[in-house]
């Protein structure tokens, strides 16, 4: 085992997994007698969330890794051709692409029980724009050992520096090849090699070689420099016109939620009104109730008295008629 092959065993486990397999990665070399090896797999430093979650990609789901790369390749290459046809083309299309990996990422990190936050889907959005923008940023996210996010505005090349874990000696070959040297230092090598050509040239042809002009090689330079302006020029307007056509989605829902509230409160208000007047009547007619009870026993003990008297008066009607029989 060596450090680029326990790396890409490291990086491929959950987060919450990480700092135990990175000990046992270590404890295994330490057994093997590979010191040196496990002191670097120690050091080896946990991805950041959006990392994590297109190492996942390029483990789990790679021809998404693999479309975005391939996409960035085709853009970049329509740029350079100054092809402002299919450039204007895939420009269109870039953020479309960029939201269905960054969907899988999701899902993906969702299905393995990691869910991304907001943070780390944007995090991850943005390292997937970078290896649209840049070469050496598209090797970053395929080798699955990334350790955190990439940015990039497309003027300037991606800085990739401590990006990837175990990069290895064939990774920073090609990232030196990928970095362009300042505009002087080019147009100075051009010229030195012009200047100076391959001995077996010169053996054959004792003409000098000829010299690039400066004025076309600067005119090409503006070029490339205008048509990144450009490019950066037509993500910012599809930036803008997505911001605002959900901007405006979002105004018009809350539109729609405000004039639910002027309705409900409306309606709040008559039902309101209309408890207050129940409230009011029911206040009346408990008074009035109140009343008739205290006359409706007023009417009972009179009742009562009334029964009492006419019962007292008939007994002595009754016991006078008698008297009146017995006289007979």
């Amino acid at each position: 085992m060596d450090l680029s092959e326990a790396a890409q065993e490291l990086y491929a486990v959950l987060p919450r997994d990480f700092t135990s397999e990175r000990t046992s990665l270590v404890r295994a070399a330490k057994e093997s007698g590979q010191k040196e090896l496990a002191q670097e797999i120690g050091r080896l430093p946990k991805p950041a969330a959006g990392a994590w979650a297109i190492n996942m990609l390029a483990v789990h789901k790679p021809e998404v890794i693999d479309g975005v790369v391939r996409f960035g390749a085709s853009l970049r290459a329509a740029q350079e051709e100054s092809d402002a046809g299919a450039f204007r083309e895939l420009s269109q299309q870039r953020q479309g692409q960029l939201t269905t990996a960054v969907h899988a990422a999701k899902d993906l990190a969702e299905e393995l029980g990691a869910p991304l936050s907001a943070a780390a889907a944007s995090d991850t959005e943005q390292t997937l724009r970078a290896a649209m923008a840049d070469a050496g940023a598209a090797r970053a996210v395929a080798t699955g050992r990334l350790v955190r996010g990439l940015s990039g505005s497309g003027f300037e090349s991606v800085d990739i520096t401590d990006a990837v874990a175990a990069p290895g000696p064939e990774y920073a070959a090609s990232t030196e090849e990928r970095s362009p040297a300042p505009a002087r230092t080019r147009r100075a090598t051009t010229s030195a090699a012009e200047e100076a050509p391959d001995p077996k040239v010169r053996s054959q042809d004792s003409s000098p070689a000829k010299v690039k002009d400066p004025k076309q090689e600067a005119t090409s330079l503006a070029e490339r420099r205008a048509a990144k302006r450009q490019a950066a020029l037509q993500e910012a307007q599809d930036e803008f016109d997505a911001a605002d056509r959900e901007a405006r989605q979002a105004e018009n829902q809350a539109s729609s939620a405000w004039d639910v509230v002027n309705e409900l409160a409306r309606r709040r208000s008559d039902v309101e009104s209309e408890i207050s007047e129940v409230k009011k009547k029911l206040a009346s007619l408990e008074a009035d109730l109140i009343g008739i009870t205290r006359d409706a026993e007023s009417a009972e003990s009179d009742k009562k008295l009334a029964v009492r008297t006419a019962t007292q008066l008939r007994r002595s009607a009754d016991q006078a008629q008698r008297r009146v029989d017995r006289l007979r």
